[in-house]
């Protein structure tokens, strides 16, 4: 019970703060609550969550977090802005970081989920090998 009420909870708080911090917990709520029936195949359940956690690490390291403008009196400002592994985007005027920046976040996030993800599954079948051979 105290699975399904976890997992309600992330998606609430996920969904309430969705504007800001809160698209991380509504994946990792609704995973949970999809994955729920799944929980006995140890295989299937972890290596799937372990996925959406990965992504979500892989993301929040590498997407412009904070940006900052600087100018001269009169002249045009220079924005950059960087993420927290301290990748840079930079540029003048009205900036924003480009949409470049944003699929690189998703293509670093994907990339950690798939190599969390089979790391966890080798993981869970060499133990469970281990565990029968010892036997």
């Amino acid at each position: 019970m105290a699975y399904w009420i976890a997992a309600l909870l992330l998606v609430a708080f996920g969904f309430l703060t969705g504007f800001s911090i809160g698209p991380p917990f509504l994946v990792v709520g609704l995973t949970m609550l999809v994955l729920g029936p799944l929980r006995r195949w140890p295989r299937v359940f972890w290596p799937s969550l372990v996925g959406v956690l990965a992504f979500n690490l892989g993301v929040i390291l590498v997407i412009p977090m904070y940006c900052t403008a600087t100018s001269e009196a009169g002249g045009v400002s220079h924005t950059v802005c960087s993420s927290l592994l301290g990748l840079t985007w930079s540029g003048s005027g009205l900036y924003n970081p480009p949409p470049e920046a944003f699929a690189v976040a998703i293509r670093t996030g994907l990339a950690v989920a798939a190599v969390a993800a089979l790391a966890t599954l080798a993981w869970l079948t060499l133990g469970r090998r281990r565990a029968r051979a010892a036997a």
